[in-house]
């Protein structure tokens, strides 16, 4: 999905066809400028999982049910990570604590909701959720927390994953991490970068002109925290090198989401707390 990790802005149009222009003077934009990077998070986490964690977690995730479903139009598939008996509490989040020292702790509730035969996959969640509060600096915290996998598969019939939405994922804070590499059975894929913006005041759901910033992953295993309080995001389009043929391996995207909740104010605080390390 992503070759780099370039930081660059583009003009990227919004789902609606539309980017908010305030057309505000020098003065006001100035006083923009400011309000805009209030309470917004971006920040890079390369190494977020090991990639011994990554291969573990990844051959057991080949071997758990994916239901599908539509977004623009595009096919994707979310990853079955949730024990039956708690199906219907699979998107409630569970509490964990971070400790004096910032490291993970108290998630046992927090594993006992995953199917069975899941140990890598839970290893590799805990471990990104460490990186994630290691780079946020958690300490005597206890945060409610959730995680997804999301498989974006390339096939005969989609050669292509594109138009995605700009949108927030309904927590106060997301980490997701490309769990798969761009070359993969002698095929593989290009795009897939992620781009942020600030949620229009007056028009919710379009991006400011100016605001949008695109990242690329350089390698499996890396990450991004961002907002979703103030931010947008979306993927980027991607495309499948070359056409597979029958019989012939699908090429798969695979993305881990860690959705956490943390305190308005303590994202507010963060925003500013992170300095040069928050890329908004």
């Amino acid at each position: 999905m992503y070759s780099t990790t370039t930081l660059s802005t583009h003009s990227t149009v919004a789902s609606s066809g539309s980017i908010e222009d305030l057309s505000l003077s020098d003065e006001e934009n100035v006083s923009f400028e400011k309000v805009s990077k209030f309470g917004r998070i971006i920040v890079k986490a390369p190494n977020a999982i090991s990639q011994l964690t990554l291969e573990k977690a990844n051959r057991e995730i080949d071997k758990l049910p994916a239901y599908d479903f539509k977004s623009k139009g595009n096919r994707i598939r979310e990853v079955d990570l949730v024990a039956s008996e708690y199906s219907k509490d699979a998107q409630r989040p569970t509490k964990v604590t971070f400790d004096a020292d910032g490291k993970l702790s108290d998630t046992e509730e927090f594993e006992k909701k995953f199917a069975p035969h899941t140990d890598s996959i839970k290893a590799m969640c805990k471990e990104a959720l460490q990186t994630m509060g290691q780079k946020l600096n958690w300490k005597n915290i206890s945060i409610e927390v959730r995680c997804n996998v999301l498989r974006y598969p390339f096939t005969p019939e989609q050669t292509q994953i594109c138009n995605m939405a700009w949108h927030k994922d309904g927590c106060n804070l997301s980490m997701t991490t490309l769990l798969s590499p761009y070359y993969q059975h002698g095929n593989g894929f290009t795009g897939g970068e992620l781009s942020f913006a600030q949620d229009s005041l007056f028009s919710p759901g379009v991006p400011v002109a100016g605001t949008i910033k695109t990242l690329e992953y350089e390698k499996p295993g890396d990450g991004f925290i961002f907002d979703g309080l103030k931010s947008l995001h979306k993927v980027e389009n991607m495309h499948l090198l070359h056409e597979i043929k029958d019989g012939e391996e699908i090429v798969e995207r695979l993305l881990l989401l860690c959705f956490a909740w943390p305190s308005i104010g303590d994202v507010i605080t963060l925003s500013e707390a992170l300095g040069k390390e928050n890329l908004v």
